[in-house]
């Protein structure tokens, strides 16, 4: 039997699903992937923090797959002392940038010493929560060993920390790993993943950046040694992460024609991900299939981040459920999904709605495609993952930007030729129908639509970039 390449992808530190969904596509691909003998070439392993394992779980139920899934930054014994515990993500509403914490980064910058002395040597105590993390990533590592980690955009310094300790003799960090990176929204040239390591190393002081600088690239264990110079700039520091492969979930159609990014980077399929197994409780007694089978639907979604702009979120909602309530609007029946956190509110009952924390969007837009009346459409936030699944489905929608890249997403289609964004502020029974009936009769956009469609649905089924990481695997593999 031939040796199984192993590919880790470790797509964030949060529970972001839009970074998450796309790898697990690639992942499905490499998974059926076999050699002549009829045996599988790649076993795909995930890691992240306990927040995200569900994820991978659920896919696994619902797809009859095994990804392996290594919790990190966890200590099971005592998750008091883990950097991130069950539930964090949830917890912690704020902005992913203020999210982001220091603690792991020293986690994994310790966890390159073998010496366990050495660790504390460094600086971390035995008793520290940072000494523990480091010494249960030891482990997981230790455990793993990939052949190639696909590590994300928003882990790029993560990534290249474990990069380093791959340079020099290690008793964990033995195997000949390569690393790729997987951008999973459309970045400008000049945000590479080097620029975004730049960024995160902003969140330390000085002499903190020399000291990480000294300990990852190194390899130095000495505290009198930690502020000495030794002539490497932050830029010189993440310019690793230039040579690593950057793969990118989606057809370079629908990016800006101007932009032109490396020979290492690569556009590929946009990456529909088969749908996970229902992971809110809260929707699970919903019949679906009744809900589906109504003529007209609008489904509306603000995407998993939802609780990074609640507030605007909050307010699309139940502008959604009042204009529901006109006459213009009685044979519709909305679909509100509202995620996890937000379907702990409140929700007055109506005929005509339906609120849930979790809906099965692939199943709900294909359902939409199908049928022969073509009166329903979605409302959507702008995020990628969402954008290219309508795209992908022929499904109409309307965007309506609640923060972060949804802006220029919606931009990007009109540079498409498909016009469909609107303003909150139009969220009212009449200007609503006006606008659904825009979109489901501009049939400029829609042919626009279905061009763009086409285009989608052929490079998903040719798979460009999960073969493009099966060859980079398998390259000058014995």
């Amino acid at each position: 039997m031939a040796d199984k390449k192993k590919i880790l992808f470790w797509p964030d530190v949060y529970k972001e699903q839009g970074h998450w969904l796309p790898t697990l596509a690639w992942a499905d691909r490499l998974n059926s992937i076999k050699n002549r003998d009829g045996e599988k070439m790649f076993e795909i392993e995930y890691m992240g923090i306990a927040d995200c394992e569900e994820l991978i779980t659920s896919f696994n139920k619902k797809n009859g797959t095994d990804f392996k899934y290594s919790n990190i930054f966890y200590v099971p014994e005592d998750t008091k002392e883990s950097i991130y515990p069950p539930g964090y993500t949830n917890e912690f509403r704020t902005t992913p940038g203020n999210r982001w914490k220091t603690d792991h980064i020293w986690a994994l910058a310790y966890a390159g010493f073998d010496n366990h002395e050495n660790i504390v040597k460094a600086g971390a105590p035995e008793d520290s929560v940072i000494y523990k993390n480091a010494i249960e990533f030891r482990e997981r590592w230790d455990d793993i060993k990939p052949d190639l980690m696909v590590s994300g955009y928003f882990t790029a310094l993560e990534a290249l920390i474990i990069y380093y300790h791959h340079q020099f003799d290690s008793d964990v960090f033995t195997s000949n790993t390569k690393f790729a990176l997987s951008t999973t929204y459309l970045r400008h040239p000049s945000d590479n993943p080097a620029a975004h390591a730049l960024q995160n190393l902003m969140a330390f002081t000085p002499d903190e950046q020399r000291k990480l600088i000294n300990m990852v690239a190194k390899d130095l264990c000495n505290p009198d040694d930690y502020m000495v110079d030794h002539g490497i700039t932050l830029e010189q520091f993440v310019e690793p992460l230039k040579s690593f492969p950057e793969y990118i979930p989606c057809p370079q159609q629908f990016d800006y024609a101007h932009y032109s990014h490396g020979g290492l980077v690569s556009y590929g399929e946009p990456c529909i991900t088969k749908e996970l197994e229902g992971i809110e409780d809260d929707s699970s007694g919903i019949l679906w299939d009744d809900i589906l089978s109504k003529d007209k639907i609008i489904y509306v979604t603000a995407g998993s981040q939802v609780l990074d702009y609640a507030e605007s979120a909050l307010s699309l909602f139940m502008s959604m459920i009042n204009a529901m309530q006109s006459s213009d609007m009685k044979d519709y029946h909305l679909i509100l999904c509202v995620g996890s956190t937000l379907i702990q509110n409140h929700w007055e009952e109506y005929d005509n709605v339906t609120v849930c924390g979790w809906a099965p969007q692939r199943q709900i837009l294909e359902t939409i495609a199908a049928k022969e009346d073509k009166s329903s459409c979605a409302i959507i936030h702008g995020g990628l993952a969402t954008i290219k699944e309508c795209i992908y489905y022929e499904v109409p929608f309307l965007v309506l930007p609640l923060g972060k890249d949804q802006m220029d997403n919606a931009l990007r289609l009109e540079d498409c030729g498909i016009k469909n964004r609107f303003h909150i502020e139009y969220l009212k029974p009449k200007c609503l129908r006006y606008f659904i009936n825009q979109i489901l009769q501009d049939y400029t956009s829609l042919r626009n639509l279905k061009k763009l469609s086409s285009e989608f649905r052929k490079m998903e089924a040719e798979h460009p970039t999960a073969q493009k990481i099966a060859q980079y695997a398998l390259e000058n593999s014995n």
